[in-house]
């Protein structure tokens, strides 16, 4: 039989909430970027795409189909930029820029032509874990890319 004292510390334990361990600096946070083809011409929006509220709102909210080309995950450690190569040939620069006290992260991303000149050269956001931010307006296939960014992975309730 088990002991009272022993009895409550397992009851105890078994009722705490698990705790998410805080991102630090040193560690490496996951990061999904999607590539979507989106067009103001009539089609469908891609279903992985309909819980993103953002893309229904201006300036996203023009376009009436969505496809995603390319979906990734990544690893993100401060200070150490990652880069992926978009369906256009230019390049994507991610960087995490720092991790903030209350959890969110402060990222910077960068788009480059293949020739090397900056076409977005500095766009800094501070992003909550799991919400996706957009960065749209390169040309491709009679389209516009919009490339999602979601960094961490949002708070289970």
């Amino acid at each position: 039989m088990m002991s009272r004292p022993f009895l409550i510390f397992l009851v105890a334990f078994a009722l705490a909430p698990i705790a998410v361990p805080p991102v630090s600096a040193q560690s490496a946070t996951p990061a999904e970027i999607f590539v979507v083809l989106a067009k103001e011409a009539p089609g469908t929006v891609d279903p992985a795409l309909a819980d993103m509220g953002a893309l229904r709102r201006p300036p996203f909210n023009a376009f009436r189909s969505m496809e995603i080309l390319e979906r990734d995950t990544i690893r993100l450690r401060q200070g150490q930029p990652q880069e992926l190569t978009l369906p256009n040939g230019r390049k994507l620069r991610i960087l995490l820029q720092r991790v903030m006290p209350d959890g969110r992260f402060r990222v910077r991303v960068s788009i480059k032509r293949e020739e090397g000149n900056s076409y977005l050269p500095l766009l800094q956001v501070v992003a909550s874990p799991g919400d996706p931010f957009f960065v749209a307006g390169q040309a491709h296939q009679g389209g516009t890319l919009v490339i999602g960014i979601r960094v961490g992975q949002a708070p289970t309730r």
